[in-house]
């Protein structure tokens, strides 16, 4: 997550602590310093580390120029002897705010979270005033899962802080990544009395409102945020995700075109257009999206398994199942990736091997879906007695699966027993009306019952769903255009 060791800890030591104006060559070591902070802002580093070198010949246990040094090294990628620089700072004078979060900053981009956590927290208490170290604490806080730290940091933020709005944003959008959403709309809120046409304040409200499933209220502030950056990609993600959770795929999908004329090559506005382009059925726009995404990041699992989920909605079994088992060689353990591929093997017959892929994805998770899917294996393979067992754990896990209560009605018809074969296929339709397997099956339980004109209902209903649904392909896969190259 973290990443090298960035210029914004470079702004921290500008600031030149006021103890050495103290010392003997407090006047002299003061210039030195500014002037060294002063190249390496301009990255002119052999000058700087001159000035430094100077200034420690003199003052050995100079905790500004320390720090400026291991500043120095940190950017000469050499984070071993940056490391010990800032550690010998803090040694000299352990007040040094900037200090602190330089050595944080290193060990963070160095993947030592936990190590930089007691440095930061020192920094904080140091300097609790500087909403850059409280952001800095509050990321590491949420990295670690240290929630209940991160609770009071935010009661302590909401309470004395006299950060930008901008700043408040920031943190509230770290808290809500954490889960504490009321936390983060309390600081968002006040944020907004001071700067109501504020966009980070805006999109902030907007993410956070739509953690709480207040859509309408998510889109608004969106909206808002939107009409003063209309080509920013991340307001247009969100509002597709606002949209997406309403129900409006035909919006969602129009801000990702959107945001893919502003983004072409972002891998997450693809993924989005392909998922949501997926969902609407538009199997030949998502497509192409998910190869492309495999091609350039091929190990990448949420990639891969959007392919094959793709092919699997074209209907292309085979392939979806060399990549389901590629997925799962990657994923040995996520209940989906068997789920997928147990799903491919039976749709191709291959019973004992469905079998075995659902049965490794239940004993991982517990699930209906996937239950009701080895009891179809189970149906396919004529242990009618342990399918209609299967169906019915369904059915008492998930009330209204539509289609367990389908395939329980056909093995209650099958076995002879009529009266609950009725009742679970009216049930069935009931919860879909559009299940042709229990329109079908509820035909022929009607005929054995001698009503006949009841079974002529459901045998044309299911007629009518099974060239619906022919036509329906036909069309829904050539709503959207591809986009242009």
């Amino acid at each position: 997550m973290h990443k090298g060791f960035t210029t914004a800890a470079v702004v921290l030591l500008l600031a030149i602590s006021p103890v050495v104006a103290q010392t003997i060559n407090g006047d002299v070591n003061l210039n030195r310093l500014t002037e060294a902070a002063s190249a390496i802002g301009d990255n002119q580093l052999q000058r700087a580390e001159e000035i430094l070198n100077a200034v420690l010949a003199m003052s050995p246990r100079d905790a500004d120029a320390l720090n400026l040094l291991g500043v120095v090294r940190a950017k000469q990628n050499r984070p071993a002897e940056a490391e010990r620089l800032f550690r010998r700072a803090i040694s000299s004078l352990p007040s040094h705010a900037g200090a602190h979060i330089n050595l944080a900053e290193l060990l963070l981009s160095n993947n030592k979270t936990a190590e930089a956590l007691p440095v930061l927290l020192r920094a904080h208490k140091l300097a609790p005033e500087r909403a850059e170290i409280t952001l800095k604490l509050a990321a590491v806080l949420a990295d670690l899962k240290r929630t209940e730290e991160l609770k009071a940091l935010a009661s302590d933020f909401r309470q004395a802080s006299a950060a930008e709005p901008e700043v408040q944003a920031e943190f509230a959008l770290l808290l809500a990544r954490s889960g504490f959403n009321e936390e983060a709309l309390g600081i968002l809120e006040t944020a907004r009395q001071n700067a109501s046409a504020s966009f980070p304040v805006l999109y902030g409200l907007g993410v956070v409102t739509a953690g709480l499933k207040q859509y309408d209220k998510a889109e608004e502030h969106l909206t808002a945020a939107l009409a003063i950056k209309p080509d920013d990609v991340a307001t247009l993600r969100a509002l597709a995700r606002v949209a997406r959770a309403n129900g409006n795929l035909e919006k969602a999908l129009s801000h990702l075109v959107a945001a893919r004329r502003v983004a072409p090559n972002s891998a997450a506005v693809l993924y989005d257009f392909g998922v949501t382009a997926l969902r609407m059925d538009l199997v030949l726009d998502a497509l192409p999206v998910f190869e492309r995404l495999h091609g350039e990041y091929a190990r990448e699992p949420a990639y891969l398994y959007a392919l094959a989920a793709a092919h699997w909605t074209k209907g292309e079994v085979v392939e979806t199942t060399r990549l389901m088992n590629e997925y799962v060689a990657l994923q040995p353990r996520d209940p989906s990736g068997l789920y997928l591929l147990g799903a491919a093997l039976l749709r191709q017959d291959r019973i004992p091997e469905a079998q075995a892929a659902l049965q490794r994805s239940l004993s991982l998770k517990a699930d209906p879906g996937t239950e009701y899917l080895l009891g179809v294996s189970l149906e396919k393979s004529n242990n009618r007695a342990a399918a209609l067992n299967t169906f019915r754990r369904v059915v008492q896990s998930r009330p209204n699966h539509a289609a367990a209560h389908a395939a329980l009605g056909a093995a209650y018809r099958e076995a002879g027993n009529l009266a609950d074969a009725r009742a679970e296929l009216e049930r069935a339709i009931q919860l879909d009306p559009d299940d042709l397997r229990a329109n079908y099956q509820l035909g022929l339980v009607y005929a054995k019952l001698g009503e006949p004109e009841a079974a002529k209902k459901m045998f044309d209903r299911a007629d009518e769903l099974r060239k619906r649904q022919r036509d329906q392909e036909r069309v829904i896969l050539k709503l959207v255009d591809p986009p242009q190259p």
